[in-house]
């Protein structure tokens, strides 16, 4: 095995204690959605939120790692980051570069306004929501195409 296939499951193991932080903070963030009240949360709802939040956008940014690993590896394009997404979506790892853009975008509003907009907030974390499985989904496919190509 190579060093570099080494450093891609490397990112795989760290993804995976990664899910499971994400998937606490989502099980902690459910009961919490649709936001109703920001100001009846408690200090602790918005602790989990921010929890879910980070660990979210961290879980997205990491897999969007270990694909540019594995497209290193197939000795791929990776400039720009869309001929990434265009293999992955060959290799079937996600379901089309657009969906994972729109994931991005989301992730990245969220970051940059959060506590601006109520209502707008509120919104985005009932997207991240239901953004979740799919990133699972991509993480559970990312696996598959590693352990079928890259035996450890």
């Amino acid at each position: 095995m190579s060093g570099h296939v080494r450093l891609i499951w490397k990112k795989i193991e760290h993804l995976k204690r990664m899910r499971g932080y994400l998937d606490y903070s989502l099980q902690q963030t459910l009961p919490l959605i649709p936001i109703q009240s920001w100001a009846k949360l408690t200090p602790e709802n918005h602790e989990t939120l921010a929890a879910f939040r980070v660990r979210f956008s961290e879980f997205q940014e990491h897999l969007g790692k270990a694909m540019s690993a594995i497209a290193i590896e197939e000795e791929q394009k990776t400039e720009p980051y869309t001929a990434i997404l265009l293999y992955m979506e060959k290799l079937e790892i996600i379901d089309s570069a657009e969906h994972w853009k729109i994931i991005r975008e989301l992730r990245n509003a969220v970051n940059h306004e959060y506590e601006e907009n109520a209502e707008r907030l509120s919104e985005f974390f009932a997207e991240l929501i239901q953004a979740t499985p799919q990133l699972y989904a991509y993480h559970d496919n990312l696996v598959k195409f590693c352990e079928d190509n890259y035996p450890i």
